[in-house]
């Protein structure tokens, strides 16, 4: 049986410096300090998005670093067969992140390899970066 495409999100959280996470549904808009709930699938990719947010941070405190402000842009697609499933996820980080470009993409691979979410996720997840 095959299903129909579809996407999830995207689903945004931003780091501005500050102590909480502000969260966003849609491309820009409006933020929040509480994750998504619409569907448990948002919740999901906001708890994503969080994970690779805490993650950055970890990972600029082992290089003594300060982060810029920077938004992580959470996509789903669910599988075209059963079972019902998010089978690729994309991350986008988009932000300056450090002034040193080579030590940003150190830190977005670290992150990666760091995060709970993505580790504890059966589906394929893929990050990027651009630096605005």
């Amino acid at each position: 049986m095959k299903l129909k495409p579809k996407r999830f999100g995207p689903i945004r959280v931003v780091f501005d410096g500050a102590d909480q996470m502000r969260y966003g549904v849609g491309a820009g808009g409006e933020t929040s300090l509480h994750p998504p709930a619409a569907t448990p699938v948002d919740t999901m990719l906001a708890a994503l998005g969080a994970c690779i947010v805490k993650s950055m941070e970890w990972a600029a405190a082992q290089h003594k670093v300060a982060l810029t402000p920077f938004e992580v842009e959470i996509n789903g697609t669910k599988s075209l067969d059963l079972p019902g499933r998010v089978e690729r996820l994309d991350i986008a980080i988009s932000g300056r992140l450090v002034e040193d470009a080579d030590l940003a993409a150190r830190l977005v691979a670290e992150a990666k390899s760091i995060c709970t979410v993505s580790n504890s996720l059966n589906s394929q997840v893929e990050i990027s970066h651009e630096a605005e």
